[in-house]
């Protein structure tokens, strides 16, 4: 597709982005329970859930109840957060000021997993995932790009920017990384193919490499494949070892989760800064 025509598309998308807010999601009256919001301007891969996770265990383990929502088109995610969140709330809507609005007096706290671009949530604190500095021009959002919105359509009083990358002068406040892999020994030989249904496959699979593992060859599906299983037994059939995330893991059955070959990559969040545990009051 040319630069041309994508300019055009992305124009378009910037329209509808533009009506859609104006029409549907206009600012609604804050709640009176906290509201923390977990996105990015990306439009995925950016470590939202990861990152949700960490901030509900903090808020739990401080004895808050905490409910997190999410999306119901994110089935996987669902899974990955009630999975490793035994002590909080897990809802999966397709309208997340409507249910925060219905539960807001059951909980001390509620985490909204993405919805960045949500601006119904008036007074509620949104934390941005930045990989980079946010998009200024038409040509960073999709298709053309990798962005969802511009800096100029949210209130950067209510976001609390954490860098995710490193610079000569700044460090990042935020790390993702590998912490270990099921039924593999660091300082081992393992040589894999690696399945990724990422919204940023790049960064799992030079983490996997980083962490010691010789990719042999890589498959990449769409964010919330519906069909990764298939892909993963069908790989499996071949007695080749692979390699996969936590949250492509929850896409399948326990049989297959079961087999020898078949290696998860449990990830680590790495807070460098106080912020997210004194934004909340």
């Amino acid at each position: 597709m040319g630069a041309t025509i994508l300019l055009a598309a992305s124009a378009i998308y910037r329209l509808g982005y533009k009506l859609h807010h104006k029409i549907f999601l206009q600012p609604k009256p804050q709640l009176h329970t906290p509201v923390v919001i977990v996105g990015s301007y990306l439009a995925g891969g950016a470590g939202k859930t990861p990152f949700t996770i960490w901030l509900a265990k903090l808020h739990s383990e401080q004895g808050k109840k905490v409910a997190v929502l999410c999306h119901t088109a994110a089935w996987d995610e669902f899974t990955l957060l009630r999975t490793e969140l035994k002590s909080a709330t897990i809802i999966a809507t397709k309208n997340r000021y409507k249910t925060a609005k219905e539960i807001q007096d059951k909980f001390d706290i509620i985490i909204c997993d993405d919805g960045f671009e949500d601006s119904r949530f008036t007074g509620a604190i949104r934390f941005c995932l930045d990989w980079q500095e946010p998009p200024q021009a038409l040509s960073s959002l999709i298709p053309a790009g990798k962005f969802r919105s511009l800096k100029q359509d949210h209130d950067e009083r209510e976001i609390i920017h954490l860098r995710c990358y490193e610079s000569s002068n700044k460090p990042a406040d935020i790390r993702f990384s590998t912490e270990s892999i099921t039924n593999f020994v660091p300082g081992t030989k393992l040589s894999a193919t690696i399945i990724c249904g990422l919204g940023n496959p790049s960064r799992f699979i030079k983490d996997i490499r980083a962490f010691g593992v010789n990719v042999e060859k890589t498959i990449i599906r769409r964010d919330h494949d519906k069909h990764f299983s298939q892909v993963v037994e069908a790989e499996l059939t071949q007695s080749k070892d692979i390699v996969i995330s936590q949250k492509d893991a929850c896409r399948l059955p326990q049989a297959t989760l079961s087999h020898p070959k078949l290696h998860i990559a449990i990830q680590k969040v790495t807070v460098l800064t106080a912020i997210p545990n004194t934004a909340i009051k």
